[in-house]
Parts: C-alpha cells; structure tokens; sequence
C-alpha cells in the first residue's frame, strides 16, 4: 500500500503516520511518535499534510489533539478535485499557445511495456468519434503484444465508449488474423500478396507511430504538420487499393 500511497502524492513521513493510524486506531500524537520514530515537529508537519489532503480528521478532547484516520473516499474526492484543476489548468495552456507556430516531437518507445503503456495513453487522448488508422504486417505480433495484462480488451472498451473508428489494412497473408484483430467499429482491409513486412505505421489524432515488430520491438512517435500529412494521404492511397 505504501507504494500506492506514494504516488497519490504523501510524503513519507505522511505515509508512516497513515500506517501508524490504521495500526493503532485514533491516537493523540505521542504514541503516534513513538510509533513511527520520528521528530515531534516533523510528525505535526506531516499531521498537516495529511489533514489537508482530508485523509486524516483531528478532534480535541480534554484540551488534547486526537487524530484518526479520515473515510478513505476522501482519497477519490482528492483526485477528482486535481483531475477538475488539471482540466482548467490544459484549457487554459491550449487558449495561450493557440495561435502559436507548433513544433516538432519525437520519441523512441523501447520494448513491449513501453509500446503498451504509449498505446494506452493514445486510447486515452485520442477524441470521441475520430478516426484511428494502421498499416500492419504484423498483426499477430501486435496481438500477442496486446493481450498482455489486458491492454487489447481495455483498448476495446475505450474504442467502443468513444466511438474511435479503426481502419486497419493488412498483408495479404495476415487474411487468418484478421478476426483476432478485428474491433467493434472497424473496417479492415488487405494489400496484395507482394507485401510482407514485419513493421507498421499508425496514425493517431495528432501522431505518427512508426513501429517495428522485431524480437526487441520499438516505436517512434512523431509529431509533426508535414510528416502527418504525408503519412495520412499514403494511407488513404492504399486503403484505396487494399481489397475487403
């Protein structure tokens, strides 16, 4: 739990308190101290921390601080409230850079948790009812990379609740795959029996990712006007000559 803790933002001094209240139940800062084995004013510190972050309640009886452990929902009211400021805060960052010229992004993406982790976050960026375009020849690879702690059936769902469109063509050869690959909303397509290639090429909202399906696999993610452009009239060329 500590490592969760952790990432929900506590300190962890805050994270031995928290553990130290959940051991002992609702206690006055003493045996608090001598629980966790820390400074008076450090473990008051992090009694702050942790009442500012509505996880721990303070009460006085007897003229004595008493502190317990706060309803842990109050953890899911903390990340709404971020996640509401964050929302503010990007409109707020796309309303100053619009109108600015946009630069350019590359990225390397090494390795299957790499490559599943960035197409996660692309499920998750990508807008309602858009479209989301590849050109494969490696479509069971993709699978078996995919269905790993259920990264293919999450990406579903999110495709499905969001009304992403998928276009996806394939080698001639890749006719037996298809039925695993295939999603809800999604049109494939196949090119003649000439091409066999162990890479792809996927075209998100604002990206371009070049993947190569390699016993180390490895993907780079551009960002680019030009580049994007290019890549989205080379798709629509072949989804042109592909065959259903």
């Amino acid at each position: 739990m500590d490592n969760e803790l952790k990432k929900l933002g506590l300190t962890p001094n805050e994270i031995k308190i928290y553990d130290a209240l959940l051991e002992i139940g609702e206690n006055t800062v003493g045996p608090i101290i001598k629980k966790v084995g820390i400074h008076r004013q450090v473990a008051y510190d992090a009694l702050d921390g942790l009442e500012n972050k509505k996880m721990v309640v303070s009460t006085t009886k007897n003229n004595r601080a008493y502190y317990r452990i706060a309803d842990p929902k109050n953890i899911l009211d903390n990340i709404r409230q971020q996640e509401f400021i964050a929302k503010g805060l990007v409109n707020e960052i796309k309303q100053r850079l619009a109108g600015q010229k946009k630069g350019q992004e590359i990225r390397v993406y090494e390795g299957e948790k790499a490559f599943r982790e960035l197409t996660m976050r692309n499920d998750d960026l990508q807008p309602r009812n858009s479209e989301y375009l590849v050109v494969t020849g490696a479509g069971a690879r993709f699978r078996e990379i995919m269905d790993k702690s259920g990264v293919f059936e999450r990406s579903n769902r999110i495709r499905s609740k969001k009304n992403i469109k998928t276009k996806l063509i394939l080698c001639h050869i890749s006719r037996q795959e298809a039925s695993a690959l295939n999603r809800a909303n999604s049109e494939i397509r196949f090119l003649s029996e000439g091409y066999v290639s162990p890479t792809a090429f996927a075209i998100w909202h604002d990206s371009i990712n070049l993947i190569s399906y390699g016993s180390d696999i490895f993907c780079v993610e551009i960002k680019n006007d030009d580049f994007y452009k290019a890549y989205l009239n080379y798709f629509n060329f072949l989804w042109k000559i592909a065959k259903k």
